[in-house]
């Protein structure tokens, strides 16, 4: 990885014996430990986080946002770390316009997110968590009236092919010898074939020329794309009403993909068979928030777990907290991937 600049001098540390970083939210305690070393970490929980952008040099960011207000007052801030790839909750063209770098990690979690993409489209096809639900609310259920669908000779349908809809593509592929469709735009046509310039080894796949297209014909629809004014609400009652009675809508990427009160009531009317959510418009989600959603049978709900196993997460917090410390001492940016 190429490194950056050195910090330039005109957003020079603060006078203090320890570097102070802001964390708006826990990170893994073996990262949290190295941090605590590291650095003054400011948390939410510290009398100082009101005032942390008039303190801190950098940034560690698992969730959480940092607005455009917070940088604006940010002095002294140099860096802005991520332990996963999304960046949506940082304003990336301040940022840039400052010249305060923003870090990331494609492909850190990509297999663990794969594999919750699986497993959704399993509990959702074979009504899993539904089943779990009514057992334990004392239903008697005789297996003639429970019957679901299978995986087996399922279409799936992944909008986008970045590092997690391709380890997606080949867990369904391997596992299942499932036909792949492709909706992505904006990737090179050579993506996933032979002549990759990657050089990774191709994925049998057919690309589709439209959302339209990939959205009559899949059986399973996995979304695989970042939040964009473009993308937001790209999953609306037209896009849905596309969709097979038998297709499931499967979304960890980002919530605002979705209209989720045109979710709600495609779920409600049975226009799809149903649906596995890794992400919501508002997280942390609430009963109180989603009331509607939580009432229906035909849906499973995560709160953000893809990227959350161990290994995951120790390693991609870690190398955050090294990102953070290796820039600031003018060592550029170590393992992680520059956004701006």
């Amino acid at each position: 990885m190429a490194s950056l600049p050195t910090p330039a001098d005109s957003r020079a540390a603060t006078p203090t014996p320890k570097r102070i970083v802001w964390m708006p939210t826990r990170i893994h305690p073996t990262a949290a430990a190295l941090a605590q070393e590291l650095f003054d970490v400011i948390t939410p929980q510290d009398p100082r986080a009101p005032h942390w952008p008039d303190l801190a040099v950098g940034a560690i960011v698992r969730t959480g946002e940092i607005t455009e207000e917070e940088i604006k007052r940010a002095k002294y801030l140099q860096i802005i770390t991520r332990n996963g790839v999304g960046v949506d909750m940082i304003p990336l063209a301040l940022c840039k316009s400052l010249g305060i770098p923003v870090t990331n990690q494609p492909g850190s979690n990509a297999r663990a997110v794969a594999e919750l993409v699986l497993g959704l489209s399993l509990a959702v096809l074979r009504r899993m968590v539904e089943l779990d639900r009514r057992l334990r609310r004392g239903e008697h259920l005789p297996n003639i009236d429970w019957l679901a669908e299978t995986l087996d000779d399922k279409a799936i349908g992944l909008v986008g092919m970045g590092a997690i809809a391709r380890e997606a593509a080949k867990k369904f592929y391997g596992a299942y010898d499932s036909p792949i469709l492709v909706y992505s735009p904006t990737s090179d046509p050579r993506k996933w074939t032979t002549e990759d310039p990657s050089g990774l080894p191709p994925i049998p796949h057919k690309r589709v020329s439209s959302l339209e297209e990939l959205l009559s014909t899949a059986d399973v629809v996995s979304l695989h794309c970042p939040l964009t004014a473009e993308t937001r609400n790209m999953i609306s009652t037209p896009q849905l009403k596309l969709m097979k009675k038998s297709a499931v809508l499967i979304n960890t990427a980002r919530g605002g993909l979705i209209d989720e009160p045109a979710l709600v009531q495609a779920l409600k009317n049975n226009d799809i068979y149903g649906a596995g959510l890794d992400v919501l418009c508002t997280e942390p989600a609430t009963p109180e928030i989603y009331s509607d959603l939580y009432a229906l049978e035909n849906v499973v709900v995560l709160p953000h777990a893809g990227g959350g196993t161990d290994k995951v997460q120790i390693d991609s917090c870690r190398i955050a907290v090294e990102t953070c410390d290796l820039y600031l001492r003018g060592e550029g940016i170590g393992k992680s991937t520059r956004v701006v």
